[in-house]
């Protein structure tokens, strides 16, 4: 079988069968041009990889590589052989893989004043406006960045207040939208969207050249305010839904309410926030409490 093809099966597969995102399998079509190339420079078909060639291909990549991009590149390729494993009858080379996992990093969110100092730093000018909707929206409903971008005015109920998400894996999921960010979606679509509009254009955010909100637009507006006021290190969309998840949590919120509003699958996932509440709180106490004190008095003795 060629390796082009059977790389085509599986990533239709995982979009038709497993439901998975487009950004989710171009993801993968990434990871598995990368495989396929080493193993061409090898001269090894599909049915000739054996585990030590994979063993190879990670040594490589931790050459140039983070840890956590090797984790997912592995992920990528373990399915990938699962897959002809069980379509095809190809003997699996990643059975018993096993891979140094990294420690995933807490996510970073910001606190109330950084985010009052975001919001309040765009200018009242069309675009300005535009951008402060955009991170208000991001960070009023934890959306992800490519749902925010692929929003339609079929998903929008404003009256409601709520948007209907479909998010990873197809599954829909209703998000509330706070007072503040229905004001300023409702100044951006009455007089700010109408004079950009170009027909053909369903998204609700489009720029001033009438085309569709894209991530990188979003990518570099936050890289340029995060230079402006001096905010380190810089924000990012991941870093607003972050905000969202964690003020959530401040509030008391339920946890599982949380993970229902990031369209979690898994609440494993939604638990690090407890972690950096977790933290937040070790680092009150050592600050402010007596036993701290007490400690300090004992080492001075």
């Amino acid at each position: 079988m060629e390796f082009s093809d059977a790389v085509e099966d599986y990533l239709h597969h995982c979009m038709i069968n497993d439901g998975k995102a487009k950004n989710t399998t171009d993801a993968y079509r990434r990871d598995l041009a990368q495989y396929r190339n080493f193993m061409i420079r090898k001269n090894l078909y599909l049915d000739h990889i054996r585990h030590t060639d994979i063993i190879d291909w990670i040594g490589q990549l931790k050459e140039t590589k983070k840890p956590t991009s090797v984790n997912r590149m592995v992920s990528t390729i373990t399915g990938f052989h699962h897959f002809l494993s069980q379509h095809y009858q190809l003997s699996d080379p990643t059975l018993k893989l096993s891979v140094l996992r990294a420690k995933t990093p807490l996510p970073r969110s910001l606190d109330r004043s950084q985010i009052e100092r975001l919001i309040a730093s765009f200018p009242k000018t069309p675009v300005g406006e535009y951008q402060q909707t955009i991170v208000v929206c991001l960070f009023s409903t934890g959306l992800r960045v490519s749902e925010l971008c692929g929003l339609t005015f079929r998903q929008l109920y404003l009256e409601e207040g709520i948007l209907r998400i479909m998010g990873k894996g197809s599954k829909e999921r209703v998000v509330p939208i706070g007072k503040s960010a229905i004001l300023t979606l409702r100044n951006y679509l009455e007089n700010i969207r109408p004079h950009w509009q170009k027909k053909g254009v369903s998204a609700v955010f489009i720029g001033p050249n009438g085309k569709q909100l894209s991530r990188q637009y979003i990518w570099s507006v936050l890289k340029y305010k995060s230079k402006e006021l001096d905010i380190k290190p810089p924000v990012s969309p991941h870093t607003l839904r972050h905000s969202f998840a964690s003020t959530l949590l401040q509030g008391k919120a339920d946890l599982r309410v949380i993970q229902e509003l990031l369209g979690h699958s898994d609440i494993s996932t939604t638990q690090i926030y407890t972690h950096i509440e977790s933290g937040r709180l070790h680092r009150n106490y050592d600050e402010f409490h007596p036993g701290r004190l007490l400690t300090e008095e004992n080492e001075n003795e």
